[in-house]
């Protein structure tokens, strides 16, 4: 039985991962920990508090882990691995950037200008997966984090190069990326092409969370990556 720990997106918590944990549980050890100052967790958050907390889940378990990583947080997953090497036995990569880039800016703008009220209405659809289903649950998770949350997360991505230390990471990488989710798929190439080993999948039809869009294709992508 392997342990996978699911990494939400920023602003999300771990209750995205709901449909992943009822599918994987009886196969795996299913961790879903709330990054600092989302969910149940205190704050504040930063990259630096969110690899502090995911090393501690890691020493936590007798055995090395795979992480399974969405949006954001897919540069937490990143700097784990490469802060805790022998403690990460593979990584799950959707939607996420090794480095920061120009459009990164426009969105701290966009996202200071916006009321918090707004912010969480434009965002919400996103954060669902799309499906009303999600909604409620999505729309909490935001107000939870907060603006202040997401703008730290956005400065920290956009001030984040990992470009040069890819090659250095050894665990065995799969990173996906939407095939609706167009403004990521750079950065997915970027990770896959840096990585040594690493295999890239795009999704057909499937969008930026599409954990929640498709859960039942990605919680099997992500068993037979495990198996």
């Amino acid at each position: 039985m392997a342990v996978i720990v699911f990494l939400h997106a920023f602003g999300s918590s771990s209750r995205a991962w709901r449909p992943q944990i009822e599918e994987l549980g009886d196969r795996h050890r299913v961790l879903a920990p709330d990054l600092p100052g989302h969910g149940a967790a205190p704050g504040p958050f930063s990259l630096d508090e969110a690899l502090a907390a995911v090393r501690q889940v890691l020493r936590g378990q007798a055995e090395p882990v795979h992480l399974v990583a969405v949006s954001g947080s897919v540069s937490v997953a990143l700097l784990t691995a490469l802060a805790e090497p022998a403690q990460v036995a593979g990584l799950v990569l959707s939607g996420g950037v090794a480095r920061g880039r120009r459009r990164d800016s426009v969105q701290r703008l966009m996202l200071r200008l916006m009321p918090e009220g707004m912010l969480v209405n434009v965002l919400n659809g996103l954060y669902a997966g799309g499906g009303a289903e999600y909604a409620d649950q999505a729309a909490q998770d935001l107000r939870r984090a907060g603006k202040a949350t997401l703008l730290t997360g956005l400065t920290g991505l956009g001030r984040l190069e990992l470009r040069d230390r890819l090659g250095d990471i050894g665990a065995p990488t799969l990173v996906l990326n939407g095939a609706k989710d167009q403004s990521n798929l750079s950065g997915a190439r970027e990770i896959a092409a840096g990585v040594p080993g690493a295999t890239m999948r795009i999704i057909p039809g499937a969008g930026h969370l599409w954990n929640l869009e498709q859960p039942g294709l990605f919680s099997r992508t992500v068993d037979e990556f495990v198996r």
